[in-house]
């Protein structure tokens, strides 16, 4: 039942990807498996730029290169000084004015945005929606152990997604003048997932999001990004560290 229950997944973000493409797109790119998923699918319909952004020597950078030559897809990649962190930061902040946990996500998302905009493109795709679909923080498996009803959180943060990371996102774009779109925001990858006990979804603890993992298995995605241990974005990129030692211990505002 449940490798029926993944086959069906992996065709239902193949529908759901080829419905968010153009001619040409860009795709947010860690070289982790929810943007590798997203392009190795994209690539079969749609000529596909990555796109990745990070510090001199970060994670992303260093394992975008070698998925990307996987893929057989060209890569643009922007170093980021600190000086330029911090003002993709402020950028962000002027946008989506929350508070920094929140906003330093937004500032590699920024800097994506803008390098996709001045490489002609129009639409880019990110990997939002996969955590709360596929179990993905360690949060989660809090709350399970707490007794509360985690399918019932998980779905409400699905659900919710365009109020929070979505809607900030799709935000900071417009802003760089680009429009976001997100593949795995979708009714029936969610309906799909959903119909899978939570247990099941949680099997995978160290890696996290093992359903997903067994789908980009079955759509021929590279081992190399498959077996990448989850890295949020503004740690895999290395603006973090950056930004936190800029804010000198705040979490609010510069």
């Amino acid at each position: 039942m449940i490798v029926m229950v993944m086959v069906e997944i992996a065709q239902e973000i193949e529908h759901s990807v080829h419905e968010c493409l153009e001619d040409r797109v860009g795709v947010a790119f860690s070289g982790g498996l929810d943007s590798a998923t997203i392009a190795k699918v994209a690539k079969e319909c749609s000529e596909v730029v990555l796109l990745c952004v990070g510090v001199e020597g970060s994670e992303d950078l260093a394992c975008a290169d070698g998925v990307a030559k996987e893929l057989g897809l060209p890569l643009k990649k922007r170093v980021l000084r600190r000086e330029e962190v911090v003002s993709y930061y402020k950028k962000a902040m002027d946008v989506v004015k929350s508070d920094f946990l929140k906003v330093e996500i937004m500032a590699p998302v920024y800097a994506v945005c803008e390098m996709a905009r001045e490489g002609g493109l129009d639409v880019v795709l990110f990997g939002s929606g996969a955590e709360e679909l596929f179990v993905g923080y360690e949060r989660y498996y809090t709350y399970w152990n707490e007794g509360k009803d985690l399918d019932g959180i998980l779905k409400e943060e699905f659900e919710t997604l365009k109020k929070r990371d979505i809607g900030m996102i799709t935000k900071v774009a417009r802003k760089a003048g680009v429009e976001a779109r997100f593949p795995f925001y979708s009714p029936g990858i969610a309906k799909e997932v959903f119909s899978v006990p939570v247990s099941v979804r949680m099997e995978e603890r160290e890696l996290k999001k093992g359903l997903l993992r067994e789908a980009a298995h079955f759509l021929g995605v590279p081992e190399t990004a498959v077996k990448r241990k989850k890295r949020a974005f503004q740690y895999g990129s290395g603006v973090h560290k950056i930004l936190l030692k800029e804010m000198g211990g705040e979490s609010t505002s510069f």
